[in-house]
């Protein structure tokens, strides 16, 4: 409901008695507002991102050939601004990813391929 309060998060439907319904979309746009805040970014870029989606999507999640740069309110400083940031984190998670990747290479040639240390023995035996 916070993102509702903020505008960030649209109702597909609302009801005669004032309940909104959100359909899958929706809470498509609700994870990627929630993901992008536990990635860092301010609440401010996040809405650019959920913005910038909504703008060039339908309301179904497909993606609108037809958007042009007027329908998006969001100024061209602030897209370059969140842009530079996606990157950073980007680039960030892949340096993590290869060092994951040679961890779990390290771990699985460490521990298969031959017999496991007995429970009590020396780990680095």
């Amino acid at each position: 409901m916070h993102y509702a309060e903020l505008q960030l998060l649209v109702p597909d439907h609302v009801t005669a008695s004032g309940r909104a319904l959100y359909g899958p979309y929706a809470l498509r746009l609700l994870r990627d507002l929630i993901d992008l805040r536990a990635l860092g970014l301010t609440l401010e870029e996040a809405r650019d991102a959920v913005t910038l989606r909504r703008a060039t999507h339908d309301i179904n999640g497909v993606y609108r050939r037809d958007w042009s740069r007027a329908d998006i309110p969001v100024s061209d400083e602030r897209l370059q601004t969140l842009q530079v940031k996606l990157r950073t984190i980007h680039d960030a998670y892949e340096r993590q990813a290869d060092n994951l990747a040679r961890f779990d290479r390290w771990l699985t040639k460490r521990f298969t391929g031959g017999a496991l240390p007995a429970p009590n023995s020396d780990p680095d035996g």
